[in-house]
């Protein structure tokens, strides 16, 4: 009996000494390297089919280019420090085939597009509901595809997204937002004869170059007219 205890007692310090010895060897191996992927959520909830692009074009259009070109500095820092500490590693070939591996400029930007779900828990048999996020797809991007976007949406003042600018039904893009937008910038007052028009009766929004002349519906090609002076353009 106290031989077989004996043996049970090595086979434990044996299994224990290996598994120490294998962490061991874990940590020495394992690559210290991650990459920094920047993530953005985009939350669409009611949307049937959304538009990735587009979504990146308006979130580019409302907060700018500054939080990607930082990032993409920020990779950039991180690189050389990597680097810097493999010249300082006694392993450098591990380590910068590690950090080959991992580097993946060509997605360092991740965008998730998130939707609102209900949830129901029960306490005490009273049923309540909560909220929760469910990400459902994820797209990447590199830094030079998001400064292409942001020098084209640049070019168009950041008015609206490439696909509206491009789109062909440019009526279509004259939402009733829209509408109001160009109504309250320019005071309810036509651009012509100076009527002013509160109550919206007579009130135009018109294209100062005309669609079917190369016009776009973007706000620094709208105007308000009164239905007199929108005729007379008309006619002209």
């Amino acid at each position: 009996m106290e031989r077989v205890l004996y043996i049970l007692l090595y086979v434990i310090v044996g299994v224990v000494g290996i598994s120490a010895i294998s962490y061991i060897l874990y940590r020495i191996f394992r690559s210290p390297f991650k990459y920094p992927y920047h993530i953005i959520k985009f939350d669409v909830t009611g949307k049937r089919n959304p538009d990735v692009n587009n979504l990146i074009d308006s979130y580019i259009n409302q907060y700018g280019f500054d939080e990607f070109q930082q990032h993409f500095d920020f990779v950039k820092k991180w690189k050389a420090d990597c680097k810097e500490r493999i010249k300082k590693s006694k392993m450098k070939r591990l380590r910068s085939k590690q950090l080959e591996e991992v580097v993946d400029d060509e997605r360092m930007f991740r965008f998730d597009l998130v939707r609102k779900q209900t949830r129901y828990r029960q306490v005490n048999y009273v049923k309540s509901s909560y909220f929760v996020f469910v990400t459902v797809g994820k797209f990447y991007s590199n830094y030079k595809t998001l400064k292409q976007r942001y020098d084209a949406l640049a070019e168009i003042n950041f008015e609206c997204t490439l696909s509206e600018f491009n789109s062909k039904e440019q009526r279509k893009l004259m939402t009733a937002s829209l509408r109001d937008e160009i109504a309250k910038r320019d005071n309810y007052t036509c651009q012509i004869c100076g009527k002013y028009m509160p109550d919206g009766v007579g009130l135009h929004i018109d294209h100062i170059i005309p669609i079917k002349k190369g016009g776009k519906s973007v706000p620094s090609n709208l105007q308000v007219l009164c239905s007199k002076c929108n005729g007379k353009k008309s006619s002209t």
